[in-house]
């Protein structure tokens, strides 16, 4: 009760859904970069941030904000999951099922940016409840 009264109301629970994606995609490219010569391997993607667009752009059907930055108590978002599955060329474009070693590296250092960055938000948000709590603003 006390964990869902000091990190449910705030963006803390998306942002684990964010970096749990991340550290998803990071195996999954590892794992394509592993396979890179594997004949008949289709690479895997993780499908994580379109799902969330979707679900964020739902939780404001309906609802009369005041501000921008206002979100509703539930449903933010943060039940979306990461799901790891094989390319589809009907779905992720052409050359997207086979394994281009220039493309997973650049997927892997961007989604070492993308982890970074993250971390960096949660940390920020937990020194922001720390501040609230000791009453330091």
């Amino acid at each position: 009760m006390l964990k869902e009264l000091l990190f449910g109301r705030t963006q803390l629970p998306l942002l684990r859904r964010g970096l749990d994606a991340l550290d998803l995609r990071q195996k999954a490219i590892a794992n394509n970069i592993a396979n890179a010569q594997t004949e008949g391997y289709k690479r895997q993607v993780v499908s994580f941030e379109h799902e969330l667009q979707g679900a964020l752009r739902r939780v404001g059907e309906g609802l009369n904000c005041t501000h921008p930055d206002h979100l509703s108590r539930h449903g933010t978002g943060s039940e979306i999951r990461a799901t790891l599955r094989q390319a589809d060329k009907q779905v992720d474009g052409p050359e997207s099922e086979s394994v281009i070693i220039e493309r997973e590296m650049a997927d892997l250092a961007q989604n070492q940016i993308r982890y970074e960055a993250e971390v960096r938000l949660a940390r920020q948000h937990l020194e922001l409840l720390k501040s609230a709590i000791r009453g330091h603003w």
